[in-house]
């Protein structure tokens, strides 16, 4: 069958369900005409993605011409430019993410919480300047941008180059168009610009720069790991900060509520990342050799993914599975992968949406939608599904449209009570 999915995300929900419904191992082709498998159910998806036989790294496959098919696709450069952790497997993936990994546990990110908190109040205080505002563009992107910046160790106005490129980069678009290369190989040179420099402590390109003096890393290795770091950290982060606060506004006020103490917002965000996975599907997989999942084979070099909005919904494992239902049994849900690529930057992907959520509700306490949700137009497939736009109103006073868009949010399934 094909897979495509269109801009409206119920819709696309709706796909996600019927796949697994139809089955937990399945053949698809991609719009641009890859053949892959999907695996679309928790227990095969969590097997796929801790199965040493599904790798990460493309040339390693048998045959010449296999996986990609000599070819390059929309939402591929993470798997096949450069040399990171997340395109390499084994000992290499190992040295790779421990240059870094530091700055990514949890006591490293919670060292970070009041500079996030900071950048959420300067976006937060930019929305009031207008009765009217976009969240994506002016609240879900730009936070993630400004946070991960400073971890890398960019300087403020190289973060703001570096956001727009990534951005362009983000689109699902053919890899090969000239306007994607020149995007690419401009963030490729602003990124040696910004590492020849002594960084600050406690930064990304400080650790590379240690590594690569102490031979661990070598300089490509080096900018191709701050190159994945960008591509795979701030889309998926603002994904989980906008869709988090529109299911916020879709449920009422008892859910907000949750955000008052640390205790119950961190559970009520655990649900949102379950019920909504950052990105759709797993990271690119391949097979080097013939692997049976459900008694289903799947053939060698072929390329695998996990479908992890169905997955985190499968109704074998979570109750009632497409209902918020914060304080359910999340441990499982497979939003962040697990294994050994298991997300490095889970702990701090929590930490930006919880205190964006936080932020955003207690300073703009009359923020709501401007639009009904079905007029928000989503776009991408694989991984940086997200919406286009998503329109608010920021201040206290009601507008005639008010109620009509108010009642087709209320509308929405399923409606978990307010």
């Amino acid at each position: 069958m094909r897979l495509t999915v269109g801009p409206s995300q119920l819709a696309a929900e709706e796909t996600f369900r019927e796949l697994r419904e139809r089955g937990s191992v399945l053949p698809v082709t991609l719009p641009e005409g890859l053949q892959a498998w999907v695996v679309t159910r928790h227990a095969e998806g969590r097997q796929v993605l801790r199965d040493p036989r599904f790798v990460k790294d493309l040339p390693a496959l048998t045959r010449d011409g296999q996986g990609f098919q000599g070819h390059r696709y929309a939402e591929d450069v993470v798997v096949t430019e450069g040399r990171h952790m997340l395109n390499s497997d084994g000992a290499d993936h190992i040295r790779l993410r421990a240059v870094v990994a530091p700055l990514f546990t949890p006591h490293a990110v919670a060292d970070r919480g009041a500079e996030i908190a900071d950048i959420a109040v300067g976006l937060t205080d930019r929305l009031t300047k207008g009765p009217t505002a976009d969240l994506m563009q002016s609240y879900a992107q730009p936070l993630p941008e400004q946070v991960l910046s400073r971890i890398i160790g960019f300087s403020d106005e190289i973060g703001e180059h570096a956001a727009v490129l990534s951005r362009q980069l983000g689109r699902r678009a053919n890899p090969t168009e000239p306007a994607m290369r020149r995007a690419y190989s401009d963030m490729v040179d602003l990124v040696k610009v910004a590492s020849r420099d002594p960084a600050p402590d406690d930064t990304v390109i400080a650790a590379l720069q240690t590594a690569v003096a102490a031979r661990v890393v070598n300089r490509r290795e080096a900018v191709a790991t701050i190159m994945m770091l960008l591509a795979a950290g701030i889309a998926t982060t603002a994904v989980a900060i906008g869709t988090g606060i529109a299911r916020l506004m879709w449920s009422g006020a008892v859910l907000r509520s949750m955000l008052a103490s640390e205790q119950t917002a961190s559970l009520l965000v655990e649900e949102l990342l379950r019920h909504h996975p950052p990105a759709p599907f797993s990271p690119w997989r391949f097979t080097r050799a013939a692997v049976e999942v459900d008694g289903t084979v799947i053939p060698a070099n072929s390329v695998v993914f996990v479908l992890l909005a169905a997955a985190n919904r499968d109704p074998a494992v979570f109750a009632d599975p497409d209902e918020l239902r914060p304080g359910r049994s999340t441990s499982g849900h497979l939003s962040f992968g697990q294994g050994p690529h298991y997300c490095i930057g889970a702990h701090l992907a929590r930490h930006e949406v919880t205190i964006a959520l936080q932020m955003l509700f207690d300073r703009l306490p009359h923020v709501r939608p401007a639009v009904p949700y079905t007029d928000i137009a989503w776009r991408g497939l694989l991984f940086d599904r997200t919406m286009n736009a998503f329109p608010v109103l920021t201040g206290a006073a009601s507008t005639p449209a008010d109620e009509h868009v108010k009642a087709s949010w209320d509308s929405l399934p399923p409606r978990t009570p307010s």
